[in-house]
């Protein structure tokens, strides 16, 4: 029986080709977007969960009054709590920080430094080594999977040595362990090196980490550890007002009010609207794939249903009929998962350097996931052509004129909600692109086309153990590290290319510290600042609307003096700079000189916050250059040279400004292409279904518009016939989609300080291209039917 059921199943594909087919592309399509898109969301919602009790691990945060930011703790003793099952400290190197040298090539890896304890802590595994051992071992360190192919290739790495370079720690370390770093990690790193006791440490503060015993109680350590405050002062008396929290490695990477925390780590931050977003794009890619399948079986019921009679007649019962449907759609659920499963491994590669993530999940787990996705297509679209074929009469079906006159029932109702979900993700599509546009478009106050910002001066490593520390030989040192500087400025000044240059940190590279007006009774409170030289308003073309900035002839380096934004005046109510000076918690208190009209130093979702400048010069600052019209290329071939003559051992790397902003607009460029793409194949999906329908309506109309033409209809007449029903739906599903696009993507704007308008051509414009991609979709078919010859149509078969 079952073979019966398989040869009728492919006798009826090879019969309704054009059914099959778009049954076939709407499942693959559908699936396949909705099979990438749930890769990516699922590996974000299952951040870290590959650690055993992530839930169990917490970082140890502080804030050194109520209305600071979090940082890290200048002081954490595990020892303290029972509650503690173990503890390990963390110290980040970002990219640039390191140095990393093998076969006379260098790199610049990120990396963390590690006690003892890391894998008693994260659980993550090695590819090769002991866990257990290898933290021991002080001259040994652990590269990731990927950076290990980068310096080795395929070949095995074990028992190869490279040598670390940092500001504060040199030394030759022997390769002895390769760690696997899940793609659903929130800790990136390319190296592990152990942590040694040494007199000066490494440059860096460590970032407490620990697991909690089982059975851990969370809100009542919370308690027990802001209690402990009282030890801080001990070591730090301007710390009378700190707070001393922890949290949970399961919320670290959704969290918000810690990102300026992890912008100093290596841990990544996710963004859980945009998530939201790509969960909504699924539902409703599923929803139209469901609907546009449904309507194809609809179709296909109503060209079999004679057929159908006839095995009724011959015999056939429900259950049989039944089954042959089952058998269907199970043979095209394998051949779709299948060929799915082939295209989603094709399109990973691309999938993942869009997404910025090394998603690789195994065949089977593809193969499972697809087949469910197209299981739930399948059962939900098949439940109303089921009950068409459960309520049928075989005696009316055997009428030749009763199948042929009756319209197919329920493709109204399925083609509007199709269309009405393309209009959604149409219309969501233009904003998002044009909400990027006005931010990628909009002036943020300074100046920044076409700067180049360039690092020209790396201060050699030190050597504590070996080096000098008496007073005269301190001073000789700094003299001559004085001396590069101004050489290097010496040599910039013969350059004739470049138009314009400072030194210091670009407006949106802020750091936060706190302040506070001296005078009234005020709370310190972590606010944004930049290190500035007097060149920046020149080059950044900063606007002063009091008092001044920073000037060569009359101030002075790490002085007492600081420039304010107007936010900050606003935020203070200064009434008179003059009058007013800022404390420090650190450095003391600082006379306000000059207030400069506010720039957008940050992503645009929010208005400028309060800014404070302050004038310090480094020898190892970025140099912000604009060259002269047309010299870009020769003049970086001119700064590339003077950086090779200043750091021979050293890797030239040069960025734009331009793009650095570019950057903090990543997220929504992103969300803007899987918009465009998803709404593409939604387009896509829906215009498969429109062209089925058309198909069977219009051969179904076959004598109608021979008879039509023989009493002297026109083509257009019969064109404007066949097509109005298509137009109406259109027509109908831009009415309903309509205002619901306008109030979820009014919702959505609220998240920017700066919002692109809801004109009413963006809906004009979705309308219109909609309407023209399902005439085009139908009009294929309906002309070749109006230019038919009717006596060919007219003719008894």
């Amino acid at each position: 029986m079952l073979k019966h059921y398989i040869k009728f199943a492919f006798r009826n594909f090879r019969s309704n080709k054009v059914i099959f087919a778009g049954s076939l592309a709407t499942l693959c399509l559908g699936a396949l977007c909705i099979s990438l898109l749930f890769s990516y969301v699922h590996n974000e919602l299952t951040m870290d969960d590959f650690h055993k009790r992530e839930k169990d691990i917490y970082m140890v945060i502080m804030k050194e009054s109520p209305k600071s930011d979090w940082s890290n703790p200048y002081r954490f003793i595990p020892e303290d709590y029972p509650e503690i099952e173990s503890a390990t400290s963390l110290i980040f190197y970002k990219e640039n920080d390191t140095k990393l040298k093998y076969n006379e090539n260098i790199y610049l890896p990120k990396g963390m430094v590690v006690d003892s304890s890391f894998f008693k802590v994260f659980d993550f595994k090695l590819k090769y080594g002991d866990k257990n051992t290898i933290l021991e071992d002080a001259e040994s360190i652990i590269l990731s999977k990927n950076y290990s192919k980068k310096l080795f290739g395929e070949s095995n790495p074990i028992g190869q040595s490279v040598y670390i370079e940092t500001r504060m720690y040199q030394g030759t370390h022997t390769v002895k362990g390769i760690i696997n770093i899940p793609s659903n990690s929130s800790l990136k790193f390319d190296y592990i090196i152990p942590y040694e006791k040494r007199t000066y440490g490494y440059g860096r503060i460590s970032v407490p980490f620990f697991k909690g015993q089982k059975g851990f109680n969370r809100k009542a350590f919370g308690l027990k550890i802001k209690e402990s405050n009282n030890k801080v002062p001990n070591f730090y008396p301007q710390l009378t007002e700190s707070i001393t929290s922890i949290k949970s490695l399961d919320d670290l990477y959704f969290s918000t009010e810690l990102n300026g925390l992890k912008k100093y780590s290596e841990f990544s931050s996710g963004n859980k609207k945009n998530i939201d977003i790509l969960i909504v794009i699924m539902l409703v890619i599923l929803f139209v794939s469901i609907l546009n399948y449904s309507n194809i079986q609809i179709v296909n019921t109503n060209a079999v249903l004679k057929n159908i009679a006839i095995s009724k007649v011959n015999g056939a019962l429900k259950r049989h009929i039944v089954w042959q449907k089952i058998i269907e759609t199970f043979i095209i659920i394998t051949l779709s998962t299948l060929f799915i499963s082939i295209g989603y491994n094709l399109i990973l590669p691309w999938f993942n350097n869009f997404v910025g993530v090394l998603l690789a999940p195994p065949i089977w787990k593809i193969l499972l996931v697809n087949a469910f996705i197209l299981s739930i297509i399948t059962l939900i679209g098949l439940v109303y052509p089921m009950l068409i074929i459960n309520r049928f009469s075989a005696i009316k079906n055997l009428k030749r004129n009763a199948s042929m006159s009756k319209k197919i029932t329920g493709k109204q109702v399925t083609v509007i909600l199709q269309y009405a979900m393309a209009f959604l993700l149409l219309i969501s599509s233009i904003i998002v692109n044009n909400q990027l546009k006005l931010m990628l478009d909009k002036d943020l106050g300074f100046n920044y086309d076409e700067m180049l910002k360039v690092k020209l001066f790396y201060e050699p490593p030190f050597n504590f153990e070996s080096r000098d520390w008496s007073k005269e030989k301190r001073q000789e040192e700094r003299e001559k590290a004085l001396k590069i500087p101004k050489y290097i400025n010496d040599r910039l000044a013969e350059i004739s290319e470049i138009d314009k240059l400072s030194q210091g940190r670009s407006p949106i590279d802020v750091f936060p510290i706190d302040w506070k007006p001296k005078a009234g009774d005020v709370e310190y409170e972590t606010l944004n600042s930049l290190v500035v030289t007097p060149n920046h308003r020149n080059i950044f073309e900063f606007e002063i609307v009091k008092g001044r900035f920073f000037e060569d002839d009359l101030d002075k380096q790490r002085s007492q003096k600081i420039v304010i934004n107007e936010t900050a005046k606003k935020h203070w109510n200064i009434k008179d700079i003059e009058t007013t000076n800022i404390s420090n918690r650190n450095w003391g208190d600082y006379e306000i000189i000059g207030v400069v009209k506010d720039f957008n130093y940050e992503h645009l979702s929010v208005k400028p916050k309060p800014l404070i400048m302050v004038y310090f010069e480094d020898f190892e600052a970025e140099y912000f250059i604009k060259f002269h019209k047309g010299t870009i290329s020769d003049g970086i071939q001119k700064i590339e040279a003077l950086f090779k003559e200043i750091n021979p051992n050293q890797v030239f790397k040069y960025t734009f400004l331009s793009d650095e902003i570019a950057v903090l607009y990543q997220k929504e460029k992103r969300l803007s292409t899987i918009y465009m793409v998803f709404t593409i194949i939604a387009l896509l999906i829906s215009a498969i279904g429109l062209f089925t329908i058309a198909l069977y309506d219009t051969q179904r109309r076959v004598k109608e518009i021979g008879i039509r033409k023989v009493n002297g209809a026109t083509i257009k007449e019969i064109l404007f016939m066949l097509n109005k029903d298509f137009v109406k739906w259109v027509i109908i599903a831009f009415v309903i989609a309509c205002p619901i696009a306008y109030f979820a993507m009014s919702k959505w704007l609220e998240n920017f300080a700066y919002k692109t308008s809801l004109s009413w051509w963006v809906f004009a414009l979705a309308g219109l291209f909609t309407l023209i991609i399902a005439l085009l979709t139908v009009s294929w078919q309906t002309y070749k039917a109006a230019t038919s010859n009717p006596v060919e149509s007219l003719r008894d078969e």
